[in-house]
């Protein structure tokens, strides 16, 4: 019996055989030119060494670079301290080596005219065979130029254009209504809601959101934005009016946000929840263990990558059409000593 290769290739698998490689390949992507016997020989020995297509060869073969691509118009320091994003990316790049796929990540400072660069750079060079797009913007050109490239991607947040897109929809609505009953029933009557930067999409319909339901709600509504880090938390806190009612909270859009704020009350005598409560609307270890923890909704951002990335895989793969929504589950809120009264514990 021939010796089995350490690293079973074509050639190698005909080296063992002592046969052409172009009759391993032949028998191997069943092609016409070889006979039954040969065929069976070679499979046989293919299973036997352990052999297996190269993705890489097979992805050129079928016009495909086996790559999905994310552009993040961030700054990767800032990134890399936001748990959220380091969850959602793990998530998306599971899906694709699930899927014998890598994700290409690229960093870009400047914006979405740098991110759609990108774009057609990978289009170009074929590097990319579908991209996840992120923090929509208000009227975002990157939808249009992708179906204009004809790149097949996924939107994660609200998109209703056109093109070779899918989307996963968040759960803001639901979101919105969970973070604002709990205002209500913990007897807050402002809500001081600390945003990120209003460039993006989800931002402005997070206010609206909470804006609407806390008029409905009876409680005190009022809005500033800032960057998603502590020092914008310390800072955005500083612009809200926290004397707007007796018993005021502070929802913040993202754990660094609130953990800012947090710190600017303490700093400036205040208590927390005695005379401000903080809420956040990313939850991560962070919330978890600063003191007092912080109330936070639970958005699964690991397992939203990986819908994500599911999501786009079925387009390229032909498991879903252009136009699938998929929507993601509400919230959970875990809440904890931040937002409720000292003794009550959270649940």
């Amino acid at each position: 019996m021939p010796r089995p290769s350490a690293r079973p290739t074509i050639a190698t698998i005909a080296r063992d055989l002592g046969i052409s490689p172009a009759t391993v390949s032949y028998a191997l992507n069943a092609k016409p030119g070889v006979s039954a016997a040969t065929r069976d020989r070679v499979l046989a020995h293919a299973a036997t060494v352990g052999w297996t297509p190269h993705s890489g060869a097979r992805a050129l073969r079928q016009g495909r670079s086996g790559n999905v691509g994310l552009v993040l118009a961030r700054d990767p320091r800032e990134v890399s301290h936001e748990p959220f994003f380091a969850a959602l990316t793990a998530g998306i790049q599971s899906a694709a080596s699930d899927a014998g796929r890598e994700l290409l990540l690229r960093f870009v400072a400047g914006g979405a005219e740098e991110e759609m660069t990108v774009f057609r750079s990978w289009t170009e060079q074929r590097r990319v065979d579908g991209v996840l797009l992120l923090d929509l913007h208000i009227e975002d050109p990157r939808p249009a130029l992708l179906a204009e490239l004809g790149l097949p991607f996924v939107v994660l947040g609200a998109w209703e254009g056109s093109g070779p897109g899918v989307r996963l929809a968040g759960a803001e609505a639901a979101d919105a209504a969970t973070l604002v009953e709990h205002l209500r029933t913990t007897g807050r009557d402002a809500c001081l809601q600390l945003t990120g930067p209003l460039v993006y999409e989800h931002e402005h319909r997070r206010t609206e959101l909470v804006a609407g339901l806390c008029a409905r709600a009876g409680i005190a509504h009022a809005a500033v934005s800032a960057p998603y880090t502590r020092s914008g938390g310390e800072e955005g806190l500083r612009r809200l009016p926290l004397d707007l009612g007796e018993r005021p909270a502070v929802v913040a859009s993202s754990d660094l946000l609130a953990l800012g704020a947090q710190r600017a009350l303490l700093a400036d005598g205040r208590a927390v929840p005695g005379d401000v409560a903080v809420l956040s609307w990313d939850d991560s270890a962070i919330a978890e263990n600063v003191d007092p923890p912080i109330t936070a909704l639970a958005r699964r951002p690991y397992e939203q990558g990986q819908e994500a990335g599911s999501l786009l895989l079925g387009l390229l793969d032909g498991g879903a059409t252009a136009g699938t929504v998929r929507r993601s589950a509400p919230s959970r809120l875990i809440v904890r000593a931040s937002s409720v009264d000292p003794g009550a514990g959270p649940r």
